[in-house]
């Protein structure tokens, strides 16, 4: 490899870098609700200065998925109830448009994607994969869309949605319910509406699918 293909690392990168680890460990439960985050400690565990934890966090808060108070320290944000419920409702309105219009799309490149996407579902190993690949489904659905300001509102909850998958998958696992199981046939199903063009049935179909997690859990939502 000649120098000419080694270019510095841009501190924006390395930001994004240290937000994508953050991200995850939020995400996939490493980092408990309403947990501090130390930026010293976190610089000197990730062997970086403070300058990149700091936009990181930063970036991190646009997406919902951690809090400053008022002194600024900084914390995992812990959903609560109406937080659940926004989430929700917003997936709904989102993924509704987003099937009906993948409908309309449907070709072979993205059924082969689904399905590569159901291979793995059915194999993940924990439940932060399983919420990744549940997300990671539902993008490809999105991306089929072809709307790019549906896109955009959608990659803006994506980090919430996942935080939110894992909490109510844990909490699922916790009353000795399959999760996994819930999901592939829910998500089969919308599959097999996208295949077949019917855009009232995939509507309808990604609305359930969202809904399903309200009946299992009613405490978790607002009146």
């Amino acid at each position: 490899m000649s120098n000419a293909t080694l270019k510095p690392l841009k501190r924006s990168s390395l930001a994004e870098t240290v937000a994508g680890q953050l991200r995850r460990g939020i995400i996939e439960g490493d980092f408990s609700p309403g947990s501090a985050l130390s930026e010293p400690a976190l610089a000197e565990r990730l062997g970086v200065s403070r300058a990149p934890v700091r936009e990181a966090l930063i970036a991190l808060e646009r997406e919902g998925l951690v809090c400053f108070d008022d002194r600024g320290r900084t914390r995992v944000r812990a959903l609560e109830p109406h937080d659940f419920e926004e989430i929700c409702t917003l997936r709904v309105a989102l993924e509704s448009l987003a099937g009906r219009r993948a409908c309309r799309s449907w070709n072979a490149e993205l059924a082969a994607a689904l399905t590569a996407n159901l291979a793995r579902q059915s194999t993940a190993r924990t439940i932060g994969e399983l919420s990744h690949l549940d997300g990671e489904f539902h993008e490809l659905i999105v991306r089929a869309a072809d709307h790019q300001r549906l896109l955009a509102a959608w990659l803006v909850l994506r980090p919430q949605l996942e935080m939110w998958l894992t909490h109510t998958f844990e909490q699922q696992m916790s009353l000795d319910r399959e999760p996994r199981e819930m999901t592939l046939q829910s998500h089969r199903q919308l599959f097999e509406a996208l295949a077949s063009g019917d855009e009232d049935r995939s509507a309808a179909l990604s609305a359930e699918h969202v809904d399903a997690w309200r009946y299992l859990q009613p405490h978790y939502f607002s009146k």
